[in-house]
């Protein structure tokens, strides 16, 4: 019983290390910035103040969304087709 307590204990020490890792990539940082200056925001409007390529913004939306960073949401339209999709800091 006391390996399986240690082991836990090392996994979540891992999980942290890595939680923190991904927390200091540049990009992560780059869009929180500038998240809080214009949010809330589509991709298209952080990759037009980022100059950051669309599906590098969406890696750095997703991984912030997991670590509950941001929050993503969408708004219905007056017309057919797909709602516009808006990304806020939590």
């Amino acid at each position: 019983m006391t390996q399986s307590i240690q082991e836990t204990d090392i996994l979540e020490k891992e999980n942290e290390k890595e939680f923190a890792f991904e927390l200091v990539n540049q990009t992560d940082k780059h869009v929180l910035d500038v998240l809080s200056k214009i949010e809330p925001a589509t991709r298209t409007d952080i990759c037009k103040k980022t100059g950051i390529a669309r599906t590098t913004i969406y890696d750095a939306l997703t991984r912030l969304i997991l670590y509950k960073r941001v929050v993503k949401y969408s708004v219905p339209g007056k017309s057919k087709g797909r709602p516009k999709v808006f990304y806020r800091i939590s």
